[in-house]
C-alpha cells in the first residue's frame, strides 16, 4: 500500500536518513577525530615539553635514588641524549618496572649542562658534599627559543622556566 493512502501521514513523511544527512554527520565525525587524536598523542616534540620531560626525569632520578637507597646521576651523554646512570658507568638504569632510563630530545632541541648526582636521600650533590649552588641546564630549540630547568641545593627542588 502507498504511503499517501494511508490515513494520518502525510505524503511528505520519510523513512530513514538521506544521503546528505549522512554525509553531513561522517563529516562531523571527521573533523571531531581530526581535533581529538593529536591530543592523544604523547609524542610531544615542543621546547616547553621537552624541558618538563627532562625536569620529570630529574625527579624520577631523586625517587629512584631515594628507593633504592643509593646515589644516582643523570648523565649528560650528548646535546641530544641523557640517561639515569650509577655515576661509574655509562649503562643506563632501569627503574622498577624495568624500563631503561635513557632519553633522546627531538625536532632538533639541544641540551647543554653538567652532570647531577642525588644522594640516597635525594638530594643533588657537588662532589662528595651538598650542592650550595643552584644548578641550571639550558635547553634550546628551533628558532633559539630556550627553556631552563634547574635544581635547588639541598632541597632539590626542580623549577622549569620557559
Amino acid at each position: 500500500m502507498d504511503d499517501r493512502k494511508q490515513p494520518g501521514k502525510s505524503p511528505t513523511s520519510a523513512h530513514g536518513f538521506t544521503l546528505i544527512e549522512l554525509v553531513a554527520v561522517m563529516v562531523i565525525i571527521a573533523t571531531l577525530s581530526a581535533l581529538a587524536i593529536p591530543r592523544f598523542v604523547h609524542n610531544d616534540a615542543t621546547l616547553p615539553a621537552q624541558a618538563d620531560q627532562f625536569a620529570r626525569v630529574l625527579r624520577h632520578a631523586q625517587m629512584m635514588a631515594m628507593s633504592q637507597g643509593r646515589s644516582l646521576t643523570v648523565t649528560i651523554r650528548s646535546a641530544t641524549d641523557y640517561a639515569i646512570t650509577d655515576g661509574t658507568s655509562t649503562t643506563a638504569e632501569r627503574d622498577a618496572s624495568s624500563e631503561v632510563q635513557r632519553y633522546t630530545l627531538l625536532n632538533q632541541v639541544t641540551l647543554s649542562g653538567a652532570d647531577i648526582e642525588f644522594d640516597s636521600l635525594g638530594r643533588p650533590l657537588s662532589g662528595a658534599a651538598l650542592a650550595n649552588t643552584v644548578q641550571s641546564w639550558t635547553l634550546t630549540g628551533a628558532g633559539s627559543n630556550t627553556a631552563s630547568v634547574s635544581v635547588q641545593p639541598v632541597t632539590g627542588f626542580v623549577t622549569v622556566t620557559p
